[in-house]
């Protein structure tokens, strides 16, 4: 059994996870666009968009689609917790996720952890950063 996460993008899955790969260390294993797959492309445009894609990120897989804007809702009622083990890696994860995002919480000292903070980033994922040590 596993356990993994699925979020809808409004057209910037390929982004998001390219992102991730480069800002968090994640190793892209698909990146599936509609023309490739046996769904039909409504449009040129419709074609270039994810179908599937997937990324794994030490060892969590998130998986991800664009899904029509029509059908599109920023995600809510989660967030993505990614657990590190220095204070250096929180400030720097929450440093590159926030770009373009909105601050929650600055990276800070809470009663369970020496570094936490919570970024919702520019493609609407909101995510907790946990300093583990």
């Amino acid at each position: 059994m596993s356990l993994s996460f699925h979020i809808d993008f409004n057209g910037q899955c390929e982004e998001a996870f390219s992102f991730y790969a480069q800002h968090l260390g994640g190793k892209i294993g698909t990146m599936l666009r509609v023309k490739d797959s046996p769904v039909p492309a409504l449009s040129e445009a419709h074609g270039q968009t994810i179908v599937h894609a997937n990324i794994s990120i030490d060892g969590v897989e998130l998986a991800g689609a664009d899904v029509d804007a029509s059908r599109y809702s920023k995600p809510q009622g989660f967030y993505v917790l990614l657990g590190v083990n220095s204070e250096e890696k929180v400030k720097a994860c929450f440093g590159a996720l926030q770009q373009d995002g909105q601050v929650v919480l600055a990276p800070q000292r809470t009663f369970w952890s020496p570094c936490y903070a919570i970024v919702i980033d520019r493609f609407g994922v909101p995510w907790k950063i946990n300093c583990g040590t």
